[in-house]
């Protein structure tokens, strides 16, 4: 029976590499090595950096016609939705204030008439950071005039400065460091770049940072980690149109004149060893 097995496992390698064309006439013979297949960590983290980006804009309107009495904040301010950013009056008012010649005589107005009128104050809908103020204080405003626009959400567009041999999937998270401490970002999606191996990837931050739009920022990425996987070199490995094969061992079980079963796999292999005739 024994001879049966091994005659079998000896033909099953001629047939093998026959179809990988490889052959006698050639310059170079073939031996093998035998190695094992290691049990380790494996973990995939690269470097990115990029460019931070405002984006999912809304834009904050006048709810009456009337006057801006004041903004109080400014171009890329961050900005909470339980803050009084705007405050207006109505036309009438306005009208009055147009009246003044100095700002002081506007000041003044508004003492004298104080208690008398009712300003209305405008909130942003969301959390956000100001991206774009088309008024300012001062200014008359019709209703649903956009004052500002806002951006709720901040993402990097980094590119990886490592080549990667596995594309990136969405969820994975990334840590960067800004000028007041570290920031969470989720890769949300991603581009491929026409060098193989990189790509743009748009990643999220996790809360709204105190970070400005356009700063570079650079960190890491988590591809993979893995505490316990089985792992071989790459150049262990033999592709064969488009596919990657291992001459592992076998447990052999019922064994006939021209079949094996197959019971399960090893941890050993077989590595190619290609030399030179002399």
């Amino acid at each position: 029976m024994e001879k049966i097995f091994y005659k079998s496992i000896f033909i099953t390698i001629i047939i093998f590499f026959t179809s990988f064309t490889y052959s006698q006439n050639t310059s170079e013979s073939i031996s093998f090595e035998e190695k094992r297949i290691e049990n380790k960590e494996i973990t995939i983290e690269v470097e990115i950096e990029g460019v931070t980006q405002a984006y999912d804009e809304y834009d904050i309107k006048s709810p009456i016609d009337g006057e801006i009495i004041s903004i109080s904040c400014d171009l890329f301010d961050h900005i909470k939705k339980t803050q009084n950013i705007i405050k207006m009056a109505t036309g009438e008012v306005g009208a009055l204030l147009k009246t003044a010649k100095t700002e002081n005589e506007k000041k003044e107005i508004l003492k004298r008439w104080d208690g008398m009128f009712n300003y209305t104050y405008i909130q942003p809908t969301y959390d956000g950071i100001v991206t774009s103020i088309k008024h300012k204080s001062g200014e008359f405003v019709n209703k649903n005039d956009t004052i500002m626009t806002v951006s709720r959400k901040i993402r990097l567009i980094a590119r990886n400065k490592e080549k990667l041999y596995i594309e990136p999937q969405p969820g994975i998270n990334a840590i960067v460091k800004g000028a007041v401490g570290l920031y969470k970002l989720t890769l949300t999606n991603f581009l491929k770049e026409n060098t193989e191996g990189y790509y743009r990837m748009f990643l999220d931050f996790d809360e709204i940072p105190n970070i400005k739009v356009g700063e570079k920022l650079s960190g890491k990425i988590l591809f993979v980690k893995k505490t316990s996987t089985r792992v071989v070199p790459n150049d262990d490995l033999i592709e064969y149109k488009g596919k990657k094969y291992l001459i592992i061992e076998i447990q052999p079980g019922v064994v006939s004149e021209k079949e094996t079963e197959i019971e399960s796999f090893g941890f050993n292999y077989l590595k190619i060893k290609k030399k030179e005739k002399n």
